[in-house]
């Protein structure tokens, strides 16, 4: 905070002189009464203020340069976590658009637009899950990642944004369990799925099989899903799977998928083919 003799000490040797006004905006403390400080005023360059005044209105203005400093950083902190703290098991991913979704039956074109739909919800401040339901191949995590890229580029990109595939996460965990110097343990991941703004779970149920498997999720993986969808209650989700219902409820608990279908807008591909499937020509 610059004192008043800093701030007369910058006009030295300029055109500055006294003058007769004074200036009552200013108390003092004393006997436990308030009283009125009067401030001569001075003038500079044909203009007259008070030399307190002036201190604390630059003062402010270098508060404000630095609240709007840290405020750029932390958003470009809560930007970079897109790119620097999601886990993908193809990161030709990071690639996916709405663009590039090749939409031309009549269901993929629909769920396009039920994607687009979605995007723009979030992006006014709705908060529900957005559910992609298919067979592997249709596009559910193309579109998923579509929805995500945009939200992370949007306004003032200071939301936070993580794609995360449900798999490959729960084997770094169980990784970390032998590996001290691992840094994916089951708290790390718990804090970074429960605070960032935006969540993408890819292919959720791959991590105890998959379709047609009659495994049960382990304590372990029932521990750290509650973990959290407790934590995410009141944020915006999106989750890939290709199971139903009723095959989740019985690889997981029916209170545990009732969590995660909270609020659901569902977005389910029936008719569409697998995408990944192309013929190479040679």
């Amino acid at each position: 905070m610059q004192a008043i003799g800093e701030v007369i000490s910058r006009l030295n040797n300029t055109r500055m002189g006294s003058t007769s006004e004074i200036c009552y905006e200013h108390t003092v403390q004393a006997n436990g009464k308030e009283y009125t400080k009067e401030i001569k005023k001075i003038t500079f360059d044909g203009e007259i203020f008070c030399p307190i005044c002036e201190r604390d209105r630059t003062t402010q203005e270098l508060s404000d340069e630095e609240d709007l400093k840290i405020e750029l950083a932390m958003g470009r902190r809560k930007y970079n976590v897109f790119h620097n703290q999601s886990v993908l098991t193809d990161e030709d991913l990071f690639d996916a658009s709405f663009k590039t979704y090749a939409a031309t039956k009549k269901e993929e074109i629909h769920n396009k637009e039920l994607a687009s739909k979605a995007f723009t919800s979030y992006r006014d401040g709705g908060t529900f899950t957005t559910w992609f339901a298919g067979e592997p191949g249709v596009g559910k995590s193309h579109l998923g990642m579509s929805i995500l890229r945009n939200l992370n580029e949007s306004g003032k990109k200071n939301k936070s944004c993580l794609f995360i595939s449900v798999d490959e996460m729960f084997l770094r965990i169980r990784d970390s369990f032998d590996n001290k110097d691992s840094r994916y343990t089951e708290l790390y991941f718990a804090n970074l799925l429960t605070d960032v703004d935006y969540l993408v779970l890819d292919d959720l149920g791959t991590e105890t099989g998959g379709s047609g498997t009659k495994k049960t999720a382990s304590d372990f993986v029932m521990r750290v899903l509650y973990a959290i969808t407790n934590g995410r209650q009141n944020k915006s989700t999106i989750v890939t799977t290709n199971l139903t219902r009723q095959e989740l409820e019985k690889m997981y608990d029916r209170k545990l998928v009732s969590r995660l279908m909270k609020n659901i807008y569902v977005i389910n591909f029936e008719d569409t083919t697998d995408k990944r499937i192309k013929k190479y020509e040679i």
